[in-house]
């Protein structure tokens, strides 16, 4: 019989299993008694530890053993404790004997595991996802779709981007890109323009009069019902998600259209609504429902409908603005300056910024929104005042443009103080300069004040956007049992647990800004995926504090970052989207930059350097690190090292494309030998070896020659065999391949041989015949992109 077990031996029930082998016992064998991990277990005699052990479901984890070669070894990562024996031997090499008593995962077990890693990463020159794909809150396939869009085909970009974007014409806009900041292309000259590219893919969608892409098909409907808080980035993200798992989502909305921040805290000039809405009208096409001017707390309670709905998710959005904390702040002039950018966005004049005098604090993308609102609005001067330099502001990126259009910038200084007249009219803002200190928790100098400098700007409107967080007043009129579970953290944003994004309320999730405070659009996007694919798992009767399901959820990915520079590609110069003057900006809100063209967005999509791992998704290293919680060679700055006692000088092996079938990555090669075995054991050819010694070591031909030049057949079975992406197939078309049976003397070694079971021994010998190019390419679809974890 065959079953399931949670790792140690045991049912993931609970109940006593039947541990009987998964395959008939060969005749003349006999069972005998051991114990693997306190469990009283019968085995087959005969067998490995490793091979007992997987006969019964308990997961030791390999890098170099192969079913079909005698055990080698080298990786050690194998290894197991056994009752009496001072050692810790290798269990892919240790027989089963009456009586052992074995522990597969114990401290000392785990510790020699990670020091195995530790010791492989040492001289990893790889990575699992590309630099710039790894820093996207939203992880999303940037490779990819950049590949697609060099040959033009928008829509499968799109489904691309979809896959953990789902509005990429939106973030084309609005998206800070901190992609960009870590793209190697830099490393040659100048980052891909990332957001600009899927931007022009998306729009290109978004023009055509027909269904958008999905990125799956949409699942049948599962029964379930969940009521969405929030229209806002994050909430539909969760819409979006869920129904394409084919649950029912119902989103109540406090405003009467659809967006939130999208809508009210954006100027038309970032993000034209008439975009926002063909892009966002996505969810309802899957079907999901709109509730709008509902407010949590006014319209209706958690009370109200939690038992109507399987799961609640609360994604409301921070309108909440924080207090300057300075005297005079209640003056006649100080204006709420989230409530200005939502009049704005709505139309509604706003008559005192018309000719008035404009003073602007903070640095973020409100503050930055609402000195060029004022512009455009007429303001006679506007002056935007922040505490730390340009590196360190937020919105850095439009600085600039806000400058072109007639505005000031003071840096490094703080409000002391508003200046007010008799009838408390504002007339002007104190400041004091600041100097840049010590770095705080996110790396930013602290700025600190330098007394006896203060200097008044004159103005008679002051516009504070030093940030905002939620407003969570409606949690005091919910019920006991409701308003008693959900906790309020000290910066005053809704407490969920982290990854899973469960509050302590059953049924009720919460991410984005409410959770997070007042964060980017693809920060709360990336949170409403994440919450859908948590809230999907638990719909399904998943149980999220269950390990396996928390890590599936979690998605935890391992960083590598030691890589060569790209010194020998091309330079090409970086697109640059078209955009309008300065005079012509700053008296309207149309949008003001043109986007690619056609030729653009594939040129610069061409520029990409492809640092993907075609081993992504099917790579035993990754899964041993992400099981082992050894992500070591974490990015920083200057793409160091750290935390590995381990690391000395990388080797820098390159790439060998020579061979027509098979791609050779030697900095990706672990030394396991399994190539070399199969290749010499079972093929026979023997192409692989060995050479040098200790860390200078590694499996390739010799002399370094290509395969070409070798007795290579392009089996296959190397790249089928390697544990890793050091050897991977190549695409090519191949003729099925005729057999002459009256010359065959059945030996079998092609059958033993073949890597896809395209020749296969039964209990007659038999043929089959298949074009081998067919599971090949089934292979390098794989590779090609890893599939959405749901």
């Amino acid at each position: 019989m065959s079953f399931a077990t949670n790792g140690n031996g045991s049912a993931g029930d609970g109940k006593a299993m039947d541990y009987s082998p998964i395959w008939p016992m060969v005749p003349g064998t006999r069972e005998i008694g051991v114990t693997i991990n306190g469990q009283q277990l019968q085995v087959e005699e005969g067998q490995t530890i490793l091979q007992a052990c997987r006969v019964l479901g308990i997961e030791i984890p390999t890098l170099c053993y192969e079913p079909k070669l005698a055990p080698y070894g080298a990786c050690r990562i194998c290894a197991v404790e056994v009752e009496g024996r001072d050692d810790t031997p290798i269990s892919c090499g240790t027989d089963v004997e009456e009586g052992m008593v074995i522990t597969t995962h114990s401290d000392r077990v785990i510790e020699n595991r990670r020091m195995v890693l530790e010791l492989i990463f040492s001289d990893h020159d790889a990575y699992c996802l590309p630099p710039c794909q790894f820093k996207c809150p939203t992880r999303v396939d940037i490779p990819g779709y950049l590949k697609q869009n060099t040959l033009g085909n928008w829509e499968e970009a799109t489904r691309i981007l979809k896959r953990s974007l789902p509005f990429p014409a939106i973030l084309g806009r609005v998206c800070p890109a901190p992609c960009e900041d870590h793209c190697r292309r830099e490393e040659v000259d100048t980052a891909i323009a990332i957001r600009d590219s899927h931007r022009y893919c998306a729009d290109r969608v978004l023009e055509v009069d027909a269904p958008a892409p999905i990125p799956w098909p949409k699942d049948p409907p599962s029964g379930r019902r969940v009521a969405i808080i929030g229209a806002g980035p994050a909430g539909m993200s969760v819409a979006y998600y869920l129904q394409l798992r084919g649950h029912a989502c119902d989103v109540y909305e406090a405003d009467p259209e659809q967006g939130g921040m999208l809508r009210y805290g954006i100027p038309q000039y970032r993000l034209p609504k008439g975009w926002m809405d063909r892009e966002l009208n996505h969810v309802w096409e899957l079907g999901a429902t709109f509730k709008p001017n509902m407010r949590l707390g006014r319209d209706f309670h958690l009370g109200d409908i939690i038992d109507e709905y399987d799961a609640i998710y609360v994604g409301i959005g921070c309108y909440k603005p924080n207090e300057l904390g300075i005297p005079g702040e209640d003056a006649d002039g100080t204006v709420n300056a989230l409530e200005n950018l939502y009049n704005s966005t709505r139309g509604v004049p706003v008559p005192r910024l018309k000719g008035a005098r404009v003073v602007v604090i903070g640095g973020g993308f409100t503050a930055i929104d609402c000195t060029r609102t004022s512009v455009r609005q007429g303001s006679a001067e506007v002056t935007l005042v922040y505490r730390r330099d340009l590196k360190d502001m937020p919105a850095a990126d439009e600085v600039h443009e806000a400058i072109e259009e007639g505005a000031r910038v003071i840096f490094q200084a703080a409000p002391t103080r508003i200046v007010t007249d008799e009838s408390n009219t504002v007339t002007g803002v104190e400041f004091q300069r600041m100097k840049l200190g010590e770095p705080d928790e996110q790396g930013r100098r602290r700025p600190e004040p330098m007394p006896g400098t203060e200097f008044i700007v004159e103005c008679d409107t002051v516009l504070g956007a030093i940030g905002q967080g939620p407003e969570l007043s409606w949690i005091d009129s919910e019920p006991e049992e409701i308003r008693a579970g959900l906790e309020v953290s000290r910066r005053g944003t809704l407490v969920a647990e982290e990854h899973i994004f469960r509050t302590n309320v059953p049924k009720v999730f919460a991410s984005g800004d409410v959770r997070t405070g007042a964060a980017t659009v693809v920060e709360a996007i990336g949170e409403g995926r994440r919450a859908s694919y948590a809230m999907d798992y638990w719909l399904r009767g998943h149980d999220l504090d269950d390990p396996q399901v928390r890590r599936i959820v979690t998605e935890p990915q391992p960083n590598f970052l030691t890589i060569v520079p790209f010194t020998d590609d091309v330079k090409e110069p970086r697109a640059i989207m078209g955009k309008e003057g300065p005079e012509a900006r700053r008296t309207n809100f149309e949008e003001y930059e043109h986007g690619f063209s056609g030729d653009q967005a594939m040129a610069e999509a061409g520029r990409c350097l492809q640092c993907t791992c075609e081993a992504i998704g099917h790579c035993d290293l990754r899964e041993a690190a992400i099981e082992y919680e050894t992500t070591l060679n974490m990015a920083i700055d200057e793409r160091s090292i750290q935390d590995n006692p381990y690391v000395g000088v990388n080797h820098g092996y390159g790439r060998d494309e020579t061979h027509s079938f098979i791609l050779r990555d030697y900095s990706r090669c672990i030394d396991c030998g399994r190539c070399a075995q199969v290749c010499k054991e079972i093929v026979g050819a023997g192409c692989y070896d060995f050479i040098g010694k200790g860390f200078d070591s590694l499996v390739t031909t010799a002399d370094f020659v290509s395969l070409n030049e070798t007795p290579c057949v392009s089996c296959g079975r190397c790249a089928e065999t390697c544990p890793v992406g050091a050897l991977m197939p190549r695409p090519r078309i191949l003729e099925t391949y005729q057999l002459d049976v009256s010359r065959c003397i059945f030996c079998g070694i092609c059958a033993d041989a073949c890597p896809y079971d395209a020749l296969r021994c039964g209990p007659e010998f038999e043929f089959s015949e298949y074009q081998r190019d067919l599971p090949m390419l089934d292979i390098l679809e794989m590779s090609d992109r890893e599939r959405p974890t749901r």
